[in-house]
């Protein structure tokens, strides 16, 4: 196979009966921002992952615009929308399914994200207000482009088709579709290039590859090697992010082993374990409980790595009588813990879930004697994360079955629903404060 071309002279357009994707697969929510746009006289496409993913008859978790409208006439377009971003700004139209993300063409490539910028525009999401702009700096680096070059500066072949609702045709400026017929993951223009921009696009090319079942092009597989040791230099936010997205996938364990196979993963996180037979057992319980559509907290997916670790710390620390070292356990914990929260930069709430939620198992390695204790350890906000990686730990062999049914027993008598009912409340999520009624005058 020759190298890929870089210059692409006109599109490939497919035709309404050329292609499978169908406006049908479209969410609602989609559909009236692709409408909107189109019926105000703007470009409308569908765009990115959410196109692949349709033509290859899977159901995207997102759905992206791309047009020709700069932010301020999108946001003039959508009163539920909010324009975000510091150094390219985007609109996010919020609808109560959820969010669609409509970006301007641009022809400026991709620039590699600072650690500032990535939680910069997470404190910008996490903002309650909907309604309501920040003032935004101007975006000097930015340049708005044609869909040609907004294609181009994608990161692979297959991430760059649009799907135009004016005539429901897809249009292909990278040979995405070709790759697409192919199996085959590679990136528009020159991967040493492209993966010096963001090192990054390493990881995703290697998880596209297994979720997807895709090859990797050559010559990207060539540059994975040469680059990775820039996978370092990435900002620990956006490397968290990429590890959670892998973990809530379904396909945790084989993405894992394609980046420790690659030398990608002990770059980029070097405090975490991964390299025993038992750490992808773990994760082929994690895509078990995901395939399964069982919702896992972040803590919960981050503690699985720790898990056999801290049970074989627990169990050096325990008496022949059976009493655990308290703070034994707990000191030997924050020190298997530390590094790795603090390279993972995890917010202090989370390692707070993650730490109490392993501390946790040592209560629970025998049946409960007393409805008492299970009371007050179900009340802990922590729970959930431990009972989640309990059900890991019984797996393991860790902790007998007996005492995973008394557990399950206890909890049926305090009315709590075990982990196969329909999750206890997300341990990340912020309880929303309580409004005080009014005094009667």
């Amino acid at each position: 196979m020759g190298p890929p071309t870089t210059e692409y002279p006109s599109p490939k357009v497919l035709a309404r009966p050329e292609h499978q994707l169908s406006r049908g697969s479209l969410s609602a929510e989609a559909l009236k921002v692709l409408y909107r746009l189109h019926r105000s006289g703007y470009a409308a496409y569908l765009v990115g992952g959410s196109v692949r993913d349709l033509l290859l008859g899977n159901r995207p978790k997102d759905f992206d615009v791309a047009t020709n409208a700069r932010p301020q006439e999108i946001r003039r377009l959508f009163r539920n929308s909010r324009v975000i971003g510091r150094r390219f700004r985007l609109v996010h139209v919020f609808f109560r399914a959820g969010i669609i993300e409509v970006a301007t063409f641009r022809a400026s490539p991709e620039p590699p994200e600072s650690p500032n910028d990535w939680e910069e525009a997470a404190a910008e999401e996490a903002e309650e207000s909907t309604t309501t702009d920040r003032p935004q700096p101007a975006t000097e680096d930015v340049v708005f482009g044609t869909p040609a070059e907004d294609a181009r500066r994608r990161d692979f072949t297959v991430n760059a088709l649009f799907y135009n609702i004016a005539d429901f045709s897809i249009i292909d400026h990278v040979g995405g579709i070709e790759d697409l017929e192919r199996g085959l993951i590679r990136t528009i223009g020159d991967p040493d290039q492209r993966f010096i921009e963001d090192p990054v696009r390493m990881m995703r090319a290697l998880e596209y590859s297994v979720r997807l079942g895709f090859d990797i092009d050559a010559r990207t597989s060539d540059a994975i090697t040469a680059q990775r040791d820039l996978i370092a230099e990435a900002s620990a936010p956006r490397l968290t992010y990429e590890l959670l997205e892998s973990l809530r996938s379904g396909h945790a364990a084989g993405i894992h082993e394609a980046w420790r196979r690659s030398g990608v993963f002990t770059r980029a996180f070097p405090d975490l374990p991964i390299d025993t037979d038992e750490s992808m057992r773990v994760l082929e319980m994690v895509d078990r409980e995901i395939n399964s559509n069982r919702e896992l907290s972040d803590p919960s997916l981050i503690g699985s790595y720790f898990l056999g670790r801290f049970l074989a710390i627990a169990e050096e620390e325990t008496s022949d009588t059976g009493r655990v070292d308290n703070p034994q356990v707990l000191g030997r914990l924050r020190e298997s813990l530390e590094p790795a929260s603090t390279s993972m930069h995890l917010s202090n709430q989370t390692l707070h879930l993650l730490h109490q939620g392993l501390f946790a198992l040592t209560k629970m390695r025998r049946p409960p004697d007393r409805g008492r204790q299970v009371l007050k350890l179900v009340r802990q906000e922590y729970f959930k994360v431990a009972w989640e990686l309990y059900g890991f730990a019984v797996a393991l062999g860790y902790i007998s079955p007996e005492a995973h049914q008394g557990w399950k027993r206890a909890l049926r008598k305090v009315g709590t629903k075990d982990r196969s009912d329909a999750p206890l409340k997300s341990a990340t999520e912020r309880p929303r404060p309580r409004r005080r009624p009014r005094r009667r005058r």
